[in-house]
């Protein structure tokens, strides 16, 4: 096994398993908890499903801006992570690995009971009461549609009756810094570099471009006292500030409670002109109307805005904007343009823009306005029978304003004038869900029974504009208020505002589901329920989907031969079976709808005429229902009077008729066709556990950990996914038509597909002709050239690909399975200790055993088609043709021995190509937090009128460690369940550091 693996390993079982081994026996400090599943509350203790909790105890003391970096690493099954480092970024949950191929892999996230989107990105951390997590079908059936993969319940905190009214404010103040930046070769190895480019080839005509440029070769040392440019630092290198105030306000009467809550948050990005601010409002209200009736009202208003194009408006090799900050000359000067201004004869030699001129010109603003209101009935119609109906609105508002100015390559390709894209999306959902409820005990038996009805209704429109060429004197501000300024030249024509097809399309989904749970002498448990869902996403005859799920348990603790135990508290066996649905797909895709837009309109006298289109997704009538079937097999203990507590389960989930995206003929007119081809399965175990290790009257130590593995697998792609139903590459995108991703039956989903790097081509490799000093490939080596040098003849110190087939050919015939970026465990654990008035905790996350796609690394080792380009610090051990003398070195001893220290290749002149020297290994361990807080006494809080005073400090992003090279293992910027782990142009992560108060009035 790997050094650095090894090492993780061996840490994790110092900080986590060691001290619950070598723990004390204090008092028992575990109660018994409840938990949110499908509608309803249950005891913790009583349930026969596999769910993960986090309760706001465990958070509330962790300061951040995002809730889903709350919860990292706390829940076994769940993965957490974000995507990149900047403000406002994606977070990527995913719970017990991809069920899709080519659809959403995200769960349903239900918020106080109504169903939302990306629902963690607006809420705040403190008002968060509780999160439950159901993971397997037997709990998640319940909801049906979108439960395929996991449910995410969030309940948020309101006020308690009979309570006075309670003012907390928590605010921080803190600072980003970034961590680590990608090495690059420095003035002087630069130059060198360039002169062996421009000389190479013997061409006078070269030579006299480098000299004009750079001077002779006698001349370059002065490049040794150039003072570094060092252009990452400058975009990305800004110490970025961030403001977070959180006030709520609680209170309650005799028979009402009320809770209102205010966030606002002010963050700068590290990179030039990034940052985030969002403000949001909660208010919460609860009434008993009499003893049988009360309600709940809830209003939620979330604004946010992210400012700063990032690092790739695309995430393709065209849009990067690191590369320029990587890739540009690392000085100033040597120019006729002064580095601040703009270039373009530089721009047009070396596809590069000075960083900072690109950042200041490149401007964009995301943003989203979210309006959630809900209301609840509760009605108790007798001792066992109980109403609930729960209504509720959402809307979001959607809207990206980008602005390309003179210098980027967008504007230049449009007569050197500005260009802005505009761009606002509005969906609206409205749900009703309506219950009944059961509940009854009669002697050792227990039943409760749940039926149900919901319904979800779905409506949004979305429109886009590219307004090219605007004055150039226009700034993005202007630009975005006055699109009228745009003036097209002669002869040329404005582009048409255009509707996405089907973005928005209006969608509907009626169910009805039941649920039955007995309980025999507090010891055996049934639970079954039953799922109807009617989706307009499908066409007649297919829009209905049953999921039926069934689950037992067996409180064996509860038996007579353990009742007595002082070792064992709590055993309990759990066994679950169940369906769940998948419909995330577009609207209307089992017909032929046509889009109008000018792209596909011709020219008629001095106006283009819109044209309409299908698109290229082929029409499919017999589409429906994506199922997974998850068996679930867990056991939940409890040691010493419940000191030692935890969780460990065993499941496979089988998904089926995937809605696959699936690649079709092209003589059929389409690209693409949604099918409900093929299959995956996902295998794994969980373990969780808990302590309390020390608990005394002034001193506690606590820790939970888990850890989960999980296997992914293709078992089927249907017939038609491809020429071949067994398998079929696709591209991650990051530079156009390479088709670096493997999907095959038998592999997991995420499979990279490359090359083998067999290292470089050594001078005894070659026969040298003296007189033509040309080297020629020795009989039966075989050449790398169409592969990876452009077709170019191989020479001594070119990259080495390794002929997998033998055939003495190396071509796509020889490219094979690189990895995955599947993990072989992952977990988490935390420790919070207390000491008298001082809290402390520490929050950990690692990975082990999954590969990282390092694109920025093949993309900065490769030379491809222009000089002038600086390049990865790795370079300047290259094989090298020219000696100290700056002569080149044609005699095949003479070479050989200049290149005796030297283990690098000549950086591929041909285009960009998967090598497995880009696939790293990206096992890690992170500490994710470390908060140190104070609290006044309760005799000096008092004297000040107050219940609280915490004043804390906390470092985010600590430290990692990982053998992984690039900015960071974590990055993940594909958006594409089929290609994930690629890193490129990635958002560096930072490093964060704030202080802040805790007060309660």
């Amino acid at each position: 096994m790997d050094k650095k693996v090894q090492s993780i390993k061996w840490l994790y079982l110092t900080v986590f398993l060691l001290p619950v081994l070598g723990m004390a026996q204090e008092k028992e400090t575990k109660i018994d908890e409840v938990v949110l599943v499908g509608y309803t509350k249950v005891s913790k203790k009583d349930v026969t499903n596999s769910v993960s909790s986090v309760k706001a105890e465990a958070i509330k003391d962790m300061p951040s801006t995002n809730a889903a970096e709350a919860i990292q690493g706390r829940m076994a099954g769940v993965q957490v992570s974000l995507s990149e480092g900047s403000p406002g970024a994606d977070v990527d949950i995913v719970i017990r690995g991809g069920n899709s191929i080519t659809g959403s892999n995200a769960p349903l996230y239900i918020v106080d009971g109504i169903q939302m989107d990306n629902a963690l990105s607006i809420l705040s951390p403190k008002e968060i009461e509780s999160i439950e997590v159901l993971k397997d079908a037997s709990s998640t059936n319940i909801y049906g549609a979108r439960g395929a993969n996991g449910v995410v319940l969030i309940t948020t905190k309101g006020g308690r009756k009979k309570l006075k009214t309670s003012i907390n404010y928590n605010g921080f103040l803190g600072v980003r810094k970034i961590q680590n930046t990608i090495d690059v070769l420095d003035p002087y190895e630069y130059v060198l570099y360039q002169y062996e480019l421009y000389n190479k080839a013997g061409l006078a005509s070269d030579k006299t471009i480098f000299e004009n440029r750079y001077g002779t070769y006698d001349q370059l040392s002065k490049y040794k006292d150039v003072e570094k440019r060092d252009w990452q630092d400058e975009v990305f290198g800004r110490e970025a500030f961030n403001f977070t105030h959180n006030l709520s306000v609680t209170g309650g009467s005799e028979n009402s409670a009320f809770s209102l809550s205010l966030n606002n948050v002010q963050e700068d990005g590290i990179m030039i002109g990034s940052g985030f601010k969002r403000n949001m409002a909660n208010f919460k209200y609860d009434y008993d109307i009499s003893k049988k009736l009360s309600m709940t009202l809830n209003a939620r208003y979330s604004r946010q805005t992210i400012y700063g194009a990032g690092t790739s408006s695309t995430g393709s090799q065209s849009t990067n904007r690191l590369r320029n900050a990587v890739r540009y000359q690392p000085f100033e000067g040597l120019s006729t343009v002064n580095v601040d201004e703009f270039d373009p004869l530089f721009a047009d030699q070396t596809n590069l823009v000075n960083p900072i001129l690109l950042a200041n010109n490149e401007i964009k603003e995301s943003g989203r306005n979210d309006l959630l209101l809900n209301g609840t009935i509760d009605y108790k119609i007798n001792k066992y029978f109980t109403f609930r109906s729960v209504v509720g609105y959402l809307q979001r508002d959607e809207f990206v304003n980008q602005f390309s100015g003179t210098v980027t390559s967008l504007a230049r390709q449009n007569n050197d004038q500005p260009v802005v894209f505009l761009s606002k999306t509005q969906s609206r959902r409205i749900t009703n869900s309506n219950t009944l409820n059961f509940r009854k005990t009669f002697g050792n038996h227990k039943l409760d029974l749940l039926a149900g009805q919901e319904s979800v209704r779905t409506d949004g429109e979305s429109l886009q504009m590219n307004i090219k060429w605007l004055p150039k004197s226009t700034g993005a501000q202007e630009a975005f208020h006055n699109i009228q300024l745009a003036s097209p030249p002669a002869g040329m024509v404005q582009d048409a505002p255009k509707t996405p097809m089907l973005q928005g399309a209006p969608d509907r989904l009626v169910s009805f589901f039941g649920r039955a749970n007995y309980t025999f002498n507090n010891k055996y448990i049934i639970t079954a329920s039953m799922r109807a869902d009617g989706s307009s996403i499908f066409g007649a005859g297919n829009r209905w989907g049953y999921f039926p799920a069934g689950s037992v348990a067996w409180k064996i603790a509860e038996e007579n031969f353990l009742k007595e135990s002082q070792t064992i508290s709590e055993l309990k066996l759990r066994a679950g079976y169940g369906l769940s649905g998948n419909n995330r797909i577009g609207g209307f895709l089992y017909d032929t709808f046509f889009l109008t837009s000018s792209d596909y309109g011709y020219a008629f006298g001095n106006n283009v005429t819109p044209g309409a289109t299908t698109g290229n997704i082929m029409a499919n009538k017999n589409v429906t229902w994506e199922k997974s079937a998850s068996k679930n097999l867990g056991l939940d203990f409890g040691l010493f009077k419940g000191k030692v507590y935890g969780t460990l389960d065993v499941y496979q989930t089988d998904t089926k008729d995937l809605l696959l995206l699936a690649q079709i003929p092209k003589d059929r007119g389409y690209d693409f066709q949604f099918q409900n081809s093929g299959s995956t399965t996902n295998k794994g175990i969980e373990f969780s556990i808990g302590s309390t290790i020390i608990n005394k009257e002034n001193f506690t130590w606590k820790i939970d950990a888990n850890i989960s593995s999980n296997k992914n697998t293709i078992k089927s792609l249907g017939n038609s996914a491809s020429v071949s139903a067994n398998s079929y590459l696709t591209p991650s995108g990051w530079q156009n038509n390479l088709n670096d991703f493997l999907v095959q039956v038998g592999k997991p989903v995420g499979t990279f597909w490359g090359y083998q790097t067999a290292g470089r081509y050594e001078v005894s490799d070659f026969d040298y002709n003296s007189a033509t000093q040309v080297y020629t490939l020795k009989a039966g080596i075989p050449s790398s050239a169409a592969a990876a040098n452009g077709a170019k003849l191989i020479q001594p110190g070119d990259l080495k690909l390794q002929d997998l087939n033998g055939d003495g050919i190396i071509d796509n015939k020889d490219m094979t399975d690189l990895g995955n970026a599947q993990p072989k465990f992952y977990g988490g654990f935390n420790q919070t200790f207390r000491y008298k008035n001082w809290d402390m905790s520490l929050m950990f996350n690692f990975s082990v055993g999954n590969k990282v796609y390092n694109a920025n690394k093949l993309e900065y080792t490769t030379q491809y088609l222009y000089k002038d380009n600086n390049m990865s610090a790795d370079v300047a051990n290259r094989f090298r043709w020219f000696n100290d003398a700056g002569e080149k070195v044609n005699d095949p001893t003479a070479l050989a021995a200049l290149n005796a220290n030297t283990t690098g290749w000549t950086p591929p002149a041909g285009a960009y190509f998967l090598h497995s020297y880009g696939i790293e290994d990206g096992s890690f361990l992170r500490l994710n937090n470390v908060t140190l807080g104070y609290s006044l006494g309760k005799d000096f809080t008092k004297q000040l009128g107050l219940s609280n005073f915490r004043l804390y400090f906390t470092m985010n992003n600590v430290f990692t460690i990982t053998g992984y090279s690039g900015y960071d293992p974590e990055a993940n910027t594909r958006r594409n369940p089929l290609t994930p782990g690629v890193d490129y142009a990635a958002y560096p992560r930072s490093r964060f550091i704030l202080s802040g108060v805790d007060i309660t009035f």
